[in-house]
């Protein structure tokens, strides 16, 4: 059945990413963006319409990204088989009684990006879809390139908490409990964020670049979501708050007296990087370490330089920001 699934959420993604989909009947404020329900209109169309419904998104969208072949029997035997996996069915089943009206992320997102585009004028996203895959990929739960201009969510991962029956396929209990909604709007504005800093080349980035460059998308989130609370935009418990707030100064240490800023072998620092309980290297402690203190260089940084958020993605020598931060926590 993976197999199926994939063959399935590629031809999703090519569809979703260039025009959005259509078939919801949220009402919206005008001027507010549209997210488009693309589960809801798949496994509510019957079975007997959705070939007449994906010819109509193949001839509304006629892209080369549509990878969508309504007249091939194979390509429609297996979506059939898709949609009728009792394992995807229930899956769409919880997402959808989570989220079955995103009216108020519409809103919430609308706020944001109205404030990011300001910033930034080429943060110009146009389209907004969500997709349920039953494959639980977490890199993977927004896609937001660029040159696409569309946001695609994939709104299953978001409802693993309700998946406990499935023993929440496995994954650790630290993914799970981000896998909420109080964490959707500024995941997806990080997102978008990411999209737009610039990075060294690949094989000259240090741990400073990647904490500098994740300290540029929090910085970024105050701006677009100043109501929104700091542990929420880092996705951290309150208690994983207040122990980084403590100790920043020796996790900062920390990183001075093993040399870590300018290590480029990633397996010496990743575990101050990766998603995880917490870092190995302190006790009880929060994750990310390097996302927080990363922040708080650009915070200070900013406060120095007074440059635009767009100077501030395009400048790629995280030494020269840490140096102009003047940080010394």
């Amino acid at each position: 059945m993976r197999k199926t699934r994939n063959l399935f959420i590629y031809s999703l993604l090519a569809i979703c990413l260039l025009a959005g989909c259509k078939g919801s009947d949220e009402r919206h404020d005008d001027g507010d963006i549209t997210i488009e329900r693309f589960e809801q209109m798949l496994f509510g169309t019957p079975a007997d319409k959705l070939k007449d419904a994906l010819t109509d998104f193949k001839t509304k969208f006629n892209s080369p990204l549509l990878n969508i072949y309504p007249d091939d029997k194979v390509y429609m035997s297996q979506l059939a088989d898709f949609m009728a996996d009792s394992t995807v069915r229930d899956i769409y089943r919880i997402t959808d009684r989570r989220y079955h009206s995103l009216n108020w992320l519409e809103k919430e997102l609308t706020a944001a990006l109205n404030k990011a585009k300001a910033l930034d004028d080429r943060i110009d996203y146009r389209w907004f879809a969500t997709f349920v895959s039953g494959d639980f990929d977490y890199n993977q739960r927004i896609i937001a390139p660029s040159t696409s201009k569309s946001v695609l969510i994939h709104l299953d991962q978001y409802a693993l908490g309700g998946m406990e029956k499935y023993s929440y396929f496995g994954l650790p209990m630290y993914i799970v409990e981000l896998s909420d909604s109080i964490y959707l709007a500024s995941d997806i504005m990080a997102e978008i964020a990411r999209q737009f800093i610039e990075m060294p080349d690949e094989q000259d980035v240090t741990m400073l670049d990647l904490m500098v460059s994740e300290g540029k998308v929090l910085y970024f989130l105050d701006q677009v979501m100043p109501k929104k609370e700091d542990r929420l935009k880092i996705r951290y418990s309150e208690e994983q708050m207040e122990w980084m707030k403590a100790n920043e100064s020796n996790v900062w240490a920390f990183f001075i007296q093993n040399n870590l800023l300018y290590e480029k072998d990633y397996s010496r620092y990743h575990n101050f990087v990766d998603e995880a309980p917490k870092t190995n290297a302190f006790k009880d402690s929060a994750p990310r370490t390097t996302h927080y203190i990363g922040w708080q260089i650009v915070r200070r940084y900013m406060a120095n330089s007074k440059c635009t958020m767009k100077e501030l993605f395009a400048n790629n020598d995280s030494q020269a920001i840490l140096a102009a931060s003047k940080y010394k926590p």
